[in-house]
């Protein structure tokens, strides 16, 4: 992997709390819309989408552009952010719950992302990646680090930790409960020694970021091709490698609409061709699913457990996931959800939210929910070593880099 010190700008200390954002897609658009309206000085107000609005009520896609490009400036402007003057690397912890993950912060040439050096696992939509190269063109702002997983070859955790035993740069909490930190590397000796060890890691494996990986190869076309074929930042995303053993995968849960015409004891009955199927205590709910091949099942203010009767036996990476074995024998089969990736009766819930999370959408008229046990990292990458991609919202990696801690403009 061919990391590289760079300078960009960095949030200051005591604007941190205020304009550092949560991920963008950590959040639904009206959470987004709240979010940015309770937090006027935040970062996500330079980052609205026309999916932050009402159908019928989102300003024209110029409009938008020139208002986040507005805030930018605005920002730039009352020193909440300060340039770096010298190449830097950075280490970046993401602290939450008794858990944390330490990474490191630099560019990556976007030919690695060209070149399959950094695999993806996901699917992306020509729609979304033209309205992110978009916005890159229009705004020319990057400050939400693509966040990588990789399989250290030995040592870099070691030689990491070992920067972090200093005061760190910037040490803050977010309201979402994440504690950020922060570590600036401009010592020329740490870099290299950080350069060389990341040189051995051969491949990369997006955990978060796919859209924003593949915007940035049209957004580098795209500046090129104005510029005469001259190279620039550009040609390099901003990247936080972070050790796979370190990275907390939760689940992402299913919500849908209707039973697509079957009462729920029909449902029930059909279930049970595949599935034991038992009604669980809202005490024992609270540890499941604990294995793979296990869901909880929401359902008219009852909760199951659903275990497949016959574990799935595929050498295919991506047909013996839970969600595609969720998908393959009860949303298509049973339910009608055969895209499920556009099909308006189905829904997501990131796994952060919880049981409470999935509660709660089917309080608001959700009709049955799921919950699916969390795809590891080790499937992932077997997918992503095959060339494959896993169903819509397989993983759902938190913590995740924050938007507004660095920018890069270009």
């Amino acid at each position: 992997m061919l990391l590289r010190a760079f300078r960009p700008y960095l949030v200051t200390a005591d604007r941190a709390q205020a304009v550092v954002s949560p991920a963008y897609d950590s959040m639904g658009s009206v959470e987004r819309v709240a979010f940015a309206r309770d937090h006027p000085d935040n970062y996500i107000n330079t980052m609205r989408a026309p999916d932050d609005f009402p159908p019928g009520q989102s300003p024209t896609s110029a409009q938008l552009l020139q208002h986040n490009v507005d805030r930018l400036q605005a920002l730039l402007s009352d020193s909440s952010f300060v340039p770096i003057a010298t190449d830097a690397l950075f280490v970046y912890r993401l602290s939450v719950a008794g858990h944390q993950q330490t990474g490191v912060v630099g560019e990556v040439p976007v030919a690695e992302y060209q070149d399959g050096n950094i695999k993806k696992h996901e699917g992306t939509r020509g729609e979304h990646e033209k309205h992110l190269c978009r916005y890159l063109d229009v705004v020319g702002a990057s400050s939400s680090p693509i966040s990588l997983a990789y399989r250290d070859p030995g040592g870099i955790e070691d030689r990491v930790s070992a920067l972090t035993h200093l005061d760190p740069e910037l040490d803050f909490v977010l309201p979402d409960g994440v504690r950020q930190q922060l570590w600036q590397v401009t010592d020329p000796e740490h870099i290299a020694a950080l350069v060389v060890a990341f040189q051995s890691v051969p491949a990369a494996y997006l955990a978060d970021g796919h859209h924003r990986s593949a915007a940035a190869v049209h957004h580098a076309a795209s500046r090129r091709r104005d510029r005469g074929g001259a190279s620039g930042p550009w040609d390099y995303l901003v990247v936080a490698l972070f050790p796979a053993t370190q990275l907390r995968v939760l689940s992402f849960n299913r919500c849908v609409k209707d039973l697509g015409g079957l009462a729920p004891a029909d449902f029930l009955q059909r279930l049970a061709v595949d599935f034991t199927v038992e009604p669980v205590t809202e005490a024992a709910a609270a540890s499941m699913p604990g294995e793979r091949g296990q869901f909880l099942m929401l359902l008219d203010g009852q909760t199951y457990s659903l275990t497949l009767a016959a574990p799935a036996t595929t050498v295919d990476p991506v047909a013996g996931l839970d969600v595609s074995v969720l998908q393959d024998r009860v949303l298509q089969p049973l339910l009608g959800i055969s895209d499920a990736r556009n099909d308006p009766r189905l829904d997501y819930v990131p796994g952060g939210s919880g049981l409470d999370g999935l509660r709660k959408r089917c309080d608001d008229g959700w009709q049955v929910g799921f919950v699916c046990f969390p795809t590891s990292l080790d499937e992932l990458m077997m997918v992503s070593d095959a060339g494959q991609v896993m169903p819509p919202k397989s993983t759902c990696f938190e913590p995740k880099p924050c938007s507004g801690l660095f920018l890069r403009l270009s």
